[in-house]
């Protein structure tokens, strides 16, 4: 059995439906034997500062493998379970894809062998030995990845200084880093979790002001990879 902590890089945010889920599947594993270490959070900091911070945290908790789950994904039953065994097979890190905004982009690409090169963070479960043997930092948006030739290889280039000119990346920079150095990252089959995002913002002084919130919950169309640059 594993000790394990769950680790949200929040912005400040966390949707009702997340926390649900994820004390849901914790609930599920607890009674069959496993440690839960805890919940740990980051605040008010940006990416890819919180997935750093989060990281810092989890490990601190002594846990032998950390789930990553963002604010607005919704695990599906039996998401922790499964990554779990995927562990026990060999596995370094397990994903479960999940779509990307309203587009449904998917969060696995995987190469020409069918390997999956890099993955979202979104619900990923990950042996603590993989941020004990990278270098720090484990996330970074200093850099952006382009496939030019289809299948045949990335290509890094930096990113633009300004981070309010970036958008995320820290995945990609951290899925590299750990496929170098050895790890392998698998995927639960057959299981797509749930992104939430909000439509409308309620309406203040008025008890009907609630947010208007869509779930996301199947992958429209796979990833293209980020742009050129």
């Amino acid at each position: 059995m594993s000790s394990l902590v769950v680790c949200t890089p929040s912005r400040g945010l966390i949707h009702s439906r997340t926390v649900e889920a994820v004390l849901a599947n914790v609930a599920d594993v607890q009674a069959r034997g496993h440690d839960f270490r805890g919940w740990v959070f980051s605040h008010d900091l940006p990416i890819p500062d919180c997935d750093e911070a989060i990281v810092e945290k989890g490990l601190a908790t002594g846990a032998e493998v950390l789930l990553l789950v963002e604010e607005d994904v919704i695990p599906p039953a039996d998401a922790l379970k499964r990554s779990l065994a995927l562990l026990d097979e060999g596995w370094d890190v397990v994903a479960v894809d999940y779509p990307v905004g309203r587009s449904g982009w998917g969060c696995l690409v995987r190469d020409p062998k069918g390997d999956i090169e890099w993955c979202g963070l979104g619900c990923t479960l990950i042996r603590r030995e993989v941020f004990e043997k990278l270098p720090r930092p484990w996330f970074s948006s200093d850099y952006q990845y382009v496939d030019f030739h289809k299948g045949k290889g990335w290509e890094r280039f930096a990113s633009p200084p300004d981070n309010r000119r970036r958008w995320g990346g820290q995945d990609i920079y951290f899925c590299m880093n750990l496929r170098a150095a050895g790890f392998r990252i698998g995927q639960v089959p057959d299981m797509i979790a749930g992104q939430a995002f909000v439509e409308r913002l309620g309406l203040p002084g008025t008890n009907v002001g609630m947010h208007k919130i869509s779930i996301l919950d199947r992958i429209l169309q796979q990833y293209p990879g980020p742009v050129e640059p």
